[in-house]
């Protein structure tokens, strides 16, 4: 027994000696110029420790490091790119006879980095490593070159150990952190950041914990996490499980109240299982969304895939179409790093009762490429909108509105939007081109269906290739361009539409019923201004219409003629009220729209009893209509009028059109028509008496003759 603790106080006594000796005859500090020395060789920078370096005995062999700054050159904002107010660090003796390095505790208190790029591009990184040449000798403490030796080599036929490492822990202490880049006008600052990494060694498993806190711009925001580490033995990999990350961001405007993101495990080219919320504020809008997700990172590290991924987003406030609204998103995604591509395939998205798939894909350059296919069965996007359900506003009467009055828009009255070019500027930051196939469509009240929309956005210019639809038992083909280029967008429609029944379309669209038919219309206009004011006066173009077996309704020619004949006979007309609509067998006219107005010379309606031709003009601002309508009786007693319509026969009677697009005024023009009717009475009295000169020769002459001629002149003319 008393041999042991000899033994024991030997070994104690030894430390002791040991130690002293260390302290006695070894000053750590007398390598601070020796680091200097060599970090400026390395990067050209100057290292200044300030604190002292100090041995540490327990719980292992170690040093301690006071402040210390590692410099910027000169020219920026703060003098250090890095600094420490302290740090430790121990290393166990005995372990490295068996090729073991044992590291304890590593611990950085209050370290903090500067980064920053000044306006002229120029970064405190650049340049670090560069101005360092790699040594082959390295001087010694007394000045005198040592030369770098190999590694002993091992006995013949034997293999050295490989070394081991394991390390205590890692820990940060309030480290901080300052990012600017005045070039970009951005500014990132982590004000207090902890992290803790616990026992490590290769093989093992070991816990990581962190929080942190910062600002980037005035956006500020805190997070915090924890998973658990492995490294492969071999130290060319790693993994990580039970992955916990949670954060929150908040500026003026807006508020992410809570982020958290789970992962299963992490490893490379292996599946890893992801759930992930948020929930918060942005202006006008608050969401609370959730999903999952399989994720996969190839051992490249240049391919990650995402599989099931499926995500749910309650939505409210007021930039939404509606109040309140639920999308649900599912759909299988990949990035290639290298490409800098990313797709979306077999996607499927719900906006409440609307629901599209497809596919899509992005490419990351200077202007993004994005290519989509999208199908729907049905999209009603009045009642997403809630258009059905809103009252049209009641008209004050002193309301002095343009386009309710017919009145021009006055000049003292505000522009509000009508003169205010729309914002076309991400054209030009475009490149997207894809379709749309949707089986029907309810947009404005119009229905359609087997829709196909082929539209591309590039350099600034919008193409629709192709906006092809069936619609009220007809067919519409759109093409169109947009050009955002110039000072003033400009624009090119072409448009045919073919055997579409008119009167349902307009009930529908713009709930009027003036005109019924089977309709062809060939639309080809331009115009530059995207304004409304702009589009109306300076669209110009044709405009050819071509109805059959329809009916104008709000004015009932063959009344108009029979009261006409009673004008000219001076007497009422007599006949029973029918219905207020003008048949027609054909209608053709050519627009010609241009200067703010839209013309036409050669309307043209027939039926089997009137002919009608027309000519006139409105204008497309004040939206006043100025047409005149010559109608003709055709000598037929059948149809429309009967009987009593054949006692004017080739009667021409005027019909002026006037009022504004709401409220269309059709009246006779009894001027032209008296006129009309005292050229006809004159002409007829000329025929008479040339027929009377031969009938009865001089005779003709006689006054009673001719008091019997008048007579009978006026009761045909009145």
């Amino acid at each position: 027994m008393k041999k042991l603790l000899y033994v024991v106080l030997a070994i104690v006594l030894v430390v002791v000696i040991g130690v002293s000796a260390l302290l006695a005859l070894v000053d750590p500090n007398q390598f601070k110029p020796l680091l200097s020395e060599q970090v400026k060789k390395a990067t050209g920078r100057d290292l200044v420790i300030n604190g002292d370096i100090g041995w540490r005995f327990f719980p292992s062999i170690g040093f301690t490091l006071g402040q210390t700054e590692f410099r910027n050159p000169d020219g920026f904002s703060e003098p250090n790119l890095v600094q420490l107010e302290s740090a430790e660090l121990s290393v166990s003796v005995m372990p490295l006879f068996s090729r073991h390095l044992e590291i304890g505790n590593i611990s950085l208190h209050d370290g903090r980095v500067f980064i920053q790029t000044r306006k002229d591009g120029v970064s405190n990184l650049d340049g670090l490593g560069q101005q360092g040449a790699p040594e082959q000798e390295v001087e010694s403490s007394g000045g005198e070159q040592l030369p770098v030796q190999a590694e002993p080599e091992s006995q013949a036929g034997e293999v050295a150990e490989p070394w081991t490492i394991s390390l205590e822990g890692i820990e940060l202490v309030n480290a901080s952190a300052e990012i600017r880049d005045d070039k970009a006008g951005t500014f990132t600052q982590i004000s207090a950041l902890n992290f803790t990494l616990s026992q490590f060694a290769p093989g093992e498993w070991a816990k990581v914990d962190f929080d942190v806190m910062g600002k980037n711009g005035e956006l500020a925001f805190s997070a915090k996490g924890a998973s658990e580490l492995f490294i492969v033995p071999e130290m060319n990999n790693a993994e990580l499980k039970n992955i916990q990350l949670s954060a929150s961001a908040k500026d003026a405007v807006n508020d992410i109240q809570s982020l958290s993101l789970n992962v299963d495990k992490f490893k490379a080219g292996d599946w890893s299982t992801v759930v992930f919320t948020a929930q918060g504020k942005v202006p006008d809008l608050a969401f609370d969304a959730k999903g999952e997700t399989r994720l996969q990172l190839n051992e490249a590290f240049d391919l990650v895939k995402l599989q099931k991924l499926t995500m749910q987003s309650a939505l409210k406030g007021a930039a939404l179409p509606r109040p309140d609204m639920t999308v649900k998103f599912n759909a299988d995604a990949e990035y290639d790093v290298k490409k800098g591509m990313a797709t979306l395939s077999q996607f499927q998205t719900d906006i409440d009762e609307i629901s599209l798939d497809g596919n899509a894909s992005f490419k990351s350059a200077d202007i993004p490429v994005i290519r989509f296919a999208v199908n729907s069965d049905s999209i009603d996007l009045d009642a997403f909108l809630g258009l059905g359900n809103k009252e049209e506003p009641a008209v004050e009467p002193s309301d002095t509105s343009s386009t309710s009055t017919g009145k021009p828009y006055s000049a003292s009255e505000p522009a509000m939007s009508k003169d205010v070019e729309p914002d076309l500027s991400a054209l030009k930051t475009l490149d997207v081109a894809g379709t749309m196939k949707l089986g029907k469509l309810k947009a404005a009240n119009a229905k359609l269906a087997n829709v196909l929309v082929d539209v591309k956005v590039a350099k600034g210019i919008l193409t629709l290739k192709h906006f092809d639809a069936d619609l009220y038992q007809g067919h519409i083909k759109t093409q169109a361009t947009l050009n955002a280029n110039g000072k003033l967008p400009t624009y090119k429609v072409s448009k045919q539409i073919r055997g579409v029944q008119v009167q349902p379309m307009l009930v529908d669209v713009i709930d009027n019923d003036v005109l019924a038919g089977k309709g062809d219309i060939t639309v080809k206009l331009s115009g530059s201004g995207l304004a409304e004011q702009r589009i109306r006066k300076n669209v110009a173009g044709t405009v050819d219409i071509n109805f059959a077996d329809g009916a104008v309704y709000g004015v009932n020619v063959p009344e108009m003629i029979r009261e006409a004949r009673a004008t000219l006979k001076g007497k009422k007309a007599e006949y029973v009220k029918e219905e207020k609509k003008t048949d027609f067998s054909a209608m053709t006219a050519t627009f010609k729209l241009g200067s703010g107005k839209a013309s036409t010379n050669n309307l043209d309606v027939d039926s089997p009893l009137l002919r009608i031709a027309g000519e006139g003009q409105t204008n497309l601002v004040s939206e006043v209509i100025d047409f005149t309508v010559n109608t003709s009786v055709v000598a037929t007693s059948k149809g429309q009028g009967g009987k009593q319509i054949d006692e004017v026969a080739d009667l021409t009677v005027p019909i002026d059109v006037k009022g504004n697009w709401t409220e269309p005024k059709f009246s006779l023009n009894l001027a032209a028509l008296l006129k009309q009717n005292n050229e006809l009475e004159k002409k007829a009295h000329k025929e008479v008496e040339r027929g009377l000169e031969k009938l009865l020769g001089d005779k003709a002459k006689d006054d009673d003759i001719k008091k019997a001629a008048d007579k009978l002149l006026k009761g045909l003319f009145n």
